[in-house]
């Protein structure tokens, strides 16, 4: 695996993915472009509810195809922005905006 790469294999149709932690603005914006997929346009959710201040401060996570289209994503919360999320548990990290195209 290359640099960056947190985890990969194939999926059950063969496809090949890579998951890696989202450092670009292009990488970024394939995150959010999943996740308005998914929670704006396939579930509903408001736009201006899915994105929010802690965006910026999160580390955030992006699966890719073989060929580079984007399959998933998520978000790592972590310190303060994670305490509401876990409850208020020191040291915990809250990993949250899931989303897979399907």
């Amino acid at each position: 695996m290359s640099a960056g790469t947190l985890a990969g294999g194939t999926l059950p149709d063969g496809t090949a993915y890579v998951v890696r932690r989202a450092e670009s603005d292009e990488d970024r914006a394939a995150c959010f472009l999943v996740r308005k997929e998914v929670f704006v346009q396939e579930q509903g959710v408001p736009e201006d509810l899915e994105y929010d201040a802690l965006d910026a401060g999160a580390a955030h996570v992006l699966a890719l195809a073989d060929d580079g289209t984007p399959l998933g994503a998520g978000r790592l919360l972590h310190g303060e922005a994670a305490w509401e999320p876990t409850g208020h548990t020191a040291g915990a990290g809250s990993l949250g905006r899931l989303a897979v195209r399907g």
